[in-house]
């Protein structure tokens, strides 16, 4: 766990939970690239750092100097240090941003975007790594949110690092490069953006390893003591009564490709209540309080949007219910008439379901041969006419059947969730 750091290179090597949800800097530096204002300050400091970073350089030291003196002026300067090593260049030349042991900024730069050896960004997370093994050991109260940067050329990569069980590294966002034309106003604008949200991430980062030294059991409520370490939102507003309610995790769902959890909501009387938390980065808020509203779907608590294009959906844990799709015993057609009579009134309302499969189906077992059902897993509804297909998502494959026209970025008709609907009583119906 303490001798690799996933980077999505090669992919398969990845952490499920991305660093976004687990400290809000990176969240908030995400939403600052592309609505931050930029002032006459921004765009001189952009235009030097372009050019400085166009420009040819003997060796990657020479590049880091000149890069860096610009960084300074703009109150994000690095100390940078040199290595001798087994680079064409000679040396390897590493600069870091830190409040006292704990790094906020890790960088690398290269004179040339492609090294025979090594690449940049593949060394920050391995440095990432090597300075703070022992604080994720030692310390609790922080996953230790660190920005690694890739100097490479006149290109620049931002990414993001973690604690989870172990050091986890994500890109956040596609590399800059600085030799745009000087009528790119365009291009011009992202690379200012990109650099004011990374300044501010960087204070913001200062602040939260000042309070940590100081006082560690201030810092955010999850720990690494903890089995995982869990998204770091801990509250939300009351939808009910808009009063601010606390809650604490308890485990996550299996499916690692989910970002679900089960967690517990404590009430002012003092019960305690099973609660699941969602992570998704599109919902409809609207279609599951419809259904809810007519028991169809579990009691929407809390609906808050996280900084990184995040929404944190609350609700009510079905305990005792599981998904037609873990369930051996085939169910009387008669129950599937409810499900059809509650997707009308949604269909009648102006909203589409979107994912009617059996996975999205719960079923809890009544007297005799009744069911209660509920569905779930609201990400893909929406309005009638308005709501999509995701992109990227599969037509057809082993598990998911899907009508003609149910395609990525199609618009998803009633009739779609109608005929998933039939596909699962033939399969799941007696």
């Amino acid at each position: 766990r303490l001798s690799k750091a996933p980077c999505l290179s090669p992919r398969d090597l990845e952490e499920t939970i991305p660093v976004a949800l687990l400290h809000p800097v990176f969240g908030q530096f995400l939403d600052d690239c592309e609505t931050h204002s930029i002032t006459a300050e921004d765009n001189a400091f952009t235009e030097w750092l372009a050019n400085v970073s166009s420009d040819f350089y003997d060796n990657a030291e020479q590049r880091a100097d000149e890069v860096n003196a610009v960084l300074a002026s703009y109150d994000i300067g690095l100390c940078v240090t040199t290595h001798k090593g087994t680079e064409p260049e000679g040396h390897q030349v590493n600069g870091h941003l830190s409040v006292g042991e704990y790094p906020c900024v890790i960088a690398q730069f290269r004179e040339r975007m492609v090294a025979s050896v090594s690449e940049p960004y593949m060394q920050t997370p391995a440095c990432y790594l090597e300075r703070t093994r022992m604080q994720a050991l030692e310390n609790t109260g922080s996953p230790l949110p660190c920005f690694l940067l890739a100097f490479f050329g006149p290109c620049l990569v931002f990414a993001g690092a973690v604690w989870n069980l172990r050091s986890a590294v994500q890109v956040l966002t596609t590399p800059l490069a600085f030799f745009y034309h000087p009528t790119d106003t365009h291009n011009q604008r992202i690379v200012a953006r990109h650099m004011v949200a990374f300044r501010k991430a960087v204070r913001s980062l200062k602040q939260h390893y000042q309070v940590l030294a100081k006082s560690p059991e201030l810092s955010l409520s999850n720990t690494l003591s903890y089995p995982s370490l869990f998204p770091y939102p801990t509250s939300y507003t009351s939808l009910a009564d808009n009063n601010k309610k606390t809650f604490r995790y308890r485990e996550r769902v299996k499916d690692d490709h989910k970002l679900v959890f089960f967690g517990t909501l404590v009430e002012d009387s003092g019960t305690e209540v099973p609660i699941c938390i969602k992570f998704v980065q599109s919902y409809s808020r609207e279609a599951h309080w419809h259904c809810a509203q007519s028991g169809f779907a579990p009691m929407l608590r809390g609906f808050e949007q996280a900084p990184g294009g995040w929404f944190m959906v609350v609700m009510d844990e079905l305990v005792g219910f599981k998904s037609l799709g873990a369930l051996t015993d085939r169910l009387p057609k008669s129950a599937f008439e409810e499900i059809r009579t509650q997707l009308n009134q949604l269909h009648n309302s102006g909203f589409v379901h979107g994912d009617v499969r059996d996975v999205n189906i719960m079923a809890k077992k009544g007297t005799g041969t009744t069911f209660q059902l509920m569905i779930i897993d609201f990400d893909c509804a929406g309005e009638i006419d308005v709501a999509r297909y995701p992109y990227f998502m599969k037509r057809n494959d082993m598990l998911v059947d899907r009508p003609d026209g149910a395609r990525n970025g199609q618009p998803i008709l009633a009739a779609h969730d109608h005929w998933m609907l039939d596909d699962i009583v033939n399969k799941k119906g007696t």
